[in-house]
């Protein structure tokens, strides 16, 4: 009887232990990982390092356009400063910590110290960025004297402060994390959905103190490439035209384009203005948040463009048939608009008055052509359509010329009854260049959802407006300009450029009673064979020739470099 309970308490033990040793076996082998990434996490404590937790923004080859600078933030440990404190009541540990940082960074308030740590700890947040725009002296300070729970880190700023393509990829709400404007505005939706990549780590014992040595890890994450936006621009392209219009441009725009695929490789505006800047520049006079580049203007004689085209398509009159320009052109009632050329051009013909400019010349073509087959020809072009493939369109262009021959004058000249964007006039030049093919321009390629899916932005299909004779024609009118015209200025050293240059009135006077006028000039290159469509806006400028023109030579110049035309 002793020996049957002898093996009845064996075989008890021998069932618990195997039970303990398959249960222990079970959370080893089975569920081990799982357990271990629980632990982690909560003995982990994490804070993105990016300055806004949003997807990137990237040009035509995933290159970032968004986060590409550094620069050192001040975050804080809330518990390890109540911790830490001598004080043991949590108000006064943190108005301890705020004074003592008021005291190392002159410039920072208390009471801005003190509100931040305050609604942080309330959000019961592990850790806190109080300043992400440090000196190298502040950083030594905080380094040499801040108290316990302070550490100087690397915060990754999602805007350069020079201000560098600011005007496509716009600006957020930053305590708000909204787009306000461009792309941030267009694809908010997107680009707030994105996952956290980069973090600064600390890791807690089991009271939840931070561990010394194992503090202000950096860890990335594989989340790169997820809610982003792939847009059309090149970025070297973009640096080309900025640097370009930081040199000849105070107001103004340029746009480059693909004569063939539609697609914006660049889009300059100035003045440009610093993301980080917003609240003291929205009432500046010069208007630095507008994109000058999808602004209407009148855009002086580049409308001579569609005017030519006009006069060719529906056969007004044979291209060598001559005019006699005396200086301007009058009308029955005796009332006369001048030429820029006060003492007249004499005899030409159609390409010699494109490469001039002659106003009288135009303005009896447009008075042959007729109010209605102008009208007809813009419709045709699409020159004040304003899509824009992925992106929001150009407003308030517009082509209404009404019936009076005085109108049709000035219309004739880009003046009265016509208002264009530089990108509606780069549209223009790219269809000439493009044989007479029309698409609307391109500006996002795809954007990526926070699962990495890829979604398209499909372009239109290409579809011929006018024929290619007639877009050969304009072409060598264009040619002639740079060569023998008032494009002289716009010729490129390695391959050869064709251009129109324009000058307009914007009925506005400075101070001396002169009239200010802007200046234009649209052209492409190589002329031969075109790739790139480029048009350059130089507000407050004195003629296209002498203002637009040099910036469209150093733009094309530097883009024969990037592109190893030879």
């Amino acid at each position: 009887m002793r020996i049957h309970r002898i093996y009845m308490l064996m075989f008890f033990f021998l069932f618990v232990f195997s039970a303990l040793t398959v249960k222990i076996a079970y959370y080893q082998l089975v569920k081990g990982y799982t357990l271990a990434l629980e632990a982690s996490y909560m003995r982990q404590r994490s804070i993105e390092l990016k300055e806004y937790a949003r997807g990137e923004i990237f040009d035509r080859h995933m290159l970032p356009l968004t986060s590409i600078s550094t620069g050192k933030a001040l975050y804080c440990l809330p518990r390890e400063i109540i911790s830490n404190s001598p004080y043991s009541d949590q108000e006064r540990a943190v108005g301890s910590a705020a004074r003592i940082l008021a005291h190392i960074l002159k410039d920072r308030s208390y009471d801005d110290i003190y509100n931040k740590l305050e609604k942080g700890i309330k959000r019961q947040d592990t850790f806190i960025r109080l300043f992400d725009d440090l000196s190298e002296a502040e950083r030594e300070k905080i380094n040499r004297s801040a108290p316990a729970g302070m550490v100087v880190a690397p915060v990754i700023k999602r805007y350069r402060s020079d201000g560098f393509c600011c005007h496509v990829l716009g600006y957020i709400n930053g305590s708000e994390n909204r787009g306000v404007s461009g792309i941030e505005y267009f694809y908010n939706d997107v680009l707030s959905e994105y996952p956290n990549s980069e973090e600064l780590t600390s890791v807690l014992d089991a009271r939840g103190k931070v561990i010394t040595g194992l503090m202000f890890r950096v860890r990335k994450k594989e989340n790169e490439n997820r809610a982003g936006v792939v847009l059309t621009i090149d970025k070297r392209v973009q640096e080309i035209a900025e640097e370009a219009a930081d040199k000849y441009i105070k107001k103004g725009a340029v746009v480059v384009l693909d004569v063939h695929s539609k697609e914006i490789l660049a889009m300059v505006s100035r003045p440009k203005y610093d993301p980080y800047q917003i609240g003291k520049i929205k009432d500046d006079e010069s208007s630095p948040l507008i994109n000058r580049a999808l602004t209407p203007y009148h855009p002086g004689s580049l409308f001579k463009i569609l005017l030519a085209a006009a006069f060719l398509e529906y056969d007004v009159a044979s291209k060598e048939e001559e005019y006699y320009c005396e200086g301007g052109y009058r009308f029955n009632n005796g009332r006369t608009i001048s030429c820029w050329k006060k003492e007249g051009h004499g005899w030409l013909d159609l390409r010699e008055a494109f490469a001039y400019s002659c106003n009288p010349f135009f303005i009896n073509l447009a008075l042959r052509l007729v109010r209605d087959k102008i009208m007809e020809m813009a419709e045709r072009m699409h020159i004040d359509e304003g899509k824009i493939i992925g992106y929001q369109p150009v407003k308030d262009a517009y082509v209404k010329i009404e019936k009076a021959d005085m109108a049709v004058a000035n219309a004739a000249l880009g003046q009265q009854g016509i208002m264009l964007s530089p990108l509606n006039i780069a549209s223009l030049v790219a269809t000439i260049a493009d044989d007479g093919y029309f698409a609307p321009p391109v500006l996002v390629k795809y954007w990526i959802d926070k699962e990495g899916r890829k979604n398209i932005v499909y372009p239109e299909p290409r579809k011929k407006v006018i024929s290619q004779e007639t877009a050969k024609e304009i072409r060598k009118m264009m040619r002639l300009a740079v060569t023998e015209g008032t494009g002289k200025n716009a010729e490129l050293m390695a391959v050869n450029a064709a251009g129109k240059t324009a000058t307009s009135q914007t009925g506005r006077f400075n101070e001396e009673e002169e009239e200010i006028l802007n200046a234009w000039f649209g052209g492409f290159f190589p002329a031969d064979h075109p790739r790139f469509a480029v048009v350059v806006l130089v507000e407050e400028g004195k003629t296209g020739g002498t203002s637009a023109a040099p910036v469209f030579k150093e733009i094309g110049d530097e883009m024969c470099r990037y592109f190893d035309f030879k």
